[in-house]
């Protein structure tokens, strides 16, 4: 029997990787995927809104650059999230059996987030998350030996996980504060563990280049980031906070949120006993999982906030449920929680295929607009098609200027934005050969301010292109007219989806340029 829960284990991991890759495919990269490859191919020991691992992950996965399309931009994500699989059933077989391993794996796979959200498209979540489960896997085997051998052992690989999960993305330091809290309250002995003071000294040594990278760029990461989490500027807001909570619960998938509940009550209910596991185990994935939960529930009061920043909270939870349901079913108490578990996966799948299908088929925009200059305004789903066909119409449009002699091959893509920057480069300038140059406030352009360093700025006489996309629309007017000596309309492209006119882009030539453009210090974008 055991035997055959590993070949399910398997036959989910294969088939769930194999679904992925095929969805990878389909639609084209979103604004975070493109923003990322600037992280892999401008590598740097800390960017400006996140840690470098992400960009180690895509360089990896696209041979050093030498293999990049969409797909294997994302096959970083998809590997992991295979091995993220694997690996949360191991911490459930390793407490409970190998059922409870497979329950976990099915839980895992079923969350959007863990499933999707990191685990097809590329994010900093989808290599912190692997170092993240491997944190627990080392908790939890602390926490359950007596071996002071292993212990040791464990407690050295535990500082190195979180500490790679911190170069993958900050807010994993919640799993450093959860563990040395369970420690204060249920597991004092381990204080005396010389291991547990190597293992503070291993994550300090992994977190260093971030530290020795803000230190020199004025800690503009720390600035950032505390200005998006600042709760002192505004009042309550009620539609921020209902945006996280119901966001959570969607990128979690409702039927599993419904799930946790019903087990966590019944855990309280039981005082948090569940047969053949200590009460411990309960107590520290509950000290993970917990606490990133009502923080980023707790700053959606105040400040806008992303329902994947609590997303690793979960996963000690889906243990928690995976060890519980197990037990139940031993018992056969519950059987709608073994009809719930059969469509958990199914409920994923209809959302995933849902969304390709919107995405490539929707016969116009998911919100209708009455100013002509913004359509597509609001519409999400704009943001994972029709770039590969604004560069087969713009390259046509360029090289009928530059065979006209109105603009040269050396003119540069001016940016005022990491979004849309990120699609005009990788789909536009790099396969194009064309410098992107951004100008703009430090808080709109992020990673470009430093990659402007990297290329020729726009030098004084020079022209250059800039794109408009009318869900985004802006007067370049208003942004550069102090910048260069005339401004022009060249035309206007159309994006269509099914037959139907679903975004315009406004190409406008930028002429002589009066001063030098994109050779500032990247703090000086703050001014």
């Amino acid at each position: 029997m055991e035997n055959d829960y590993r070949i399910k284990l398997r036959w989910l991991i294969v088939v769930s990787t194999l679904m992925r890759c095929l969805f990878a495919i389909f639609i084209e990269l979103g604004n975070d995927e493109v923003y990322y490859f600037s992280y892999a191919q401008h590598l740097d020991w800390n960017h400006f809104d996140h840690p470098p691992m992400v960009g180690l992950l895509i360089r990896f996965f696209t041979l050093n650059l030498h293999w990049v399309n969409d797909f294997s931009m994302r096959f970083g994500a998809i590997m992991m999230a295979g091995f993220n699989t694997w690996l949360i059933a191991g911490i459930a077989r390793q407490l409970m059996s190998e059922r409870a391993g497979l329950i976990a794996a099915v839980l895992y796979t079923a969350s959007i987030y863990a499933s999707i959200i990191s685990g097809l498209f590329i994010l900093p979540d989808s290599i912190a998350n692997t170092f993240w489960i491997a944190a627990l896997y080392s908790m939890t085997a602390i926490v359950s030996s007596t071996d002071v051998h292993r212990q040791s052992n464990q407690l050295l690989l535990l500082g190195l996980w979180i500490g790679l999960a911190c170069l993958s993305k900050v807010h994993s330091i919640f799993l450093g504060f959860g563990f040395i809290s369970y420690i204060l309250l249920f597991q004092r002995q381990l204080l005396k563990n010389r291991a547990l003071y190597l293992s503070i000294l291993i994550f300090m040594v992994c977190v260093l280049p971030i530290w020795l990278w803000n230190e020199e760029n004025d800690f503009i990461t720390w600035k950032f980031h505390s200005q998006r989490v600042s709760i002192l500027e505004s009042g309550i807001r009620w539609d921020y906070f209902a945006q996280a909570f119901f966001g959570q619960i969607f990128y979690n998938n409702p039927l599993l949120v419904y799930m946790y509940v019903f087990v966590l009550f019944s855990l309280i209910k039981q005082k948090f006993k569940i047969k053949g596991v200590s009460k411990n185990i309960v107590y520290l994935l509950l000290f993970t999982s917990i606490p990133i939960i009502l923080a980023t529930t707790g700053i959606s009061f105040f400040r806008p906030t992303l329902p994947h920043w609590s997303g690793p909270g979960f996963f000690g939870i889906m243990i928690i449920s995976s060890l519980w349901i197990d037990q139940q079913l031993k018992l056969d108490k519950i059987p709608r929680i073994r009809k719930l578990l059969n469509f958990q996966l199914s409920f994923t799948l209809i959302i995933i295929i849902l969304v390709v299908l919107l995405i490539r088929y929707y016969p116009g925009n998911l919100f209708s607009v009455s100013i002509k200059e913004q359509l597509g305004k609001g519409d999400v789903t704009l943001d994972m098609i029709g770039w590969k066909d604004l560069k087969n119409q713009f390259e046509a449009l360029r090289a009928e200027d530059i065979g006209k002699g109105e603009m040269s091959m050396e003119d540069a893509l001016l940016v005022d934005k990491w979004y849309p920057a990120g699609h005009l480069y990788f789909y536009l300038a790099r396969p194009m050969e064309m410098r992107m140059i951004a100008e703009g406030k430090l808080t709109d352009i992020h990673k470009y301010a430093w990659i402007n360093l990297t290329v020729n700025p726009i030098k004084k006489g020079e022209n250059a292109y800039f794109i408009v996309p009318s869900n985004n629309f802006i007067s370049v007017e208003n942004l550069y007219s102090n910048l260069f000596t005339e401004i022009k309309l060249r035309k206007v492209l159309n994006q269509e989806r099914s037959h139907t006119v679903i975004r315009q882009w406004y190409i406008y030539q930028l002429k002589s340029a009066k001063e030098i453009i994109g050779n500032q210090h990247p703090l000086s974008y703050l001014e």
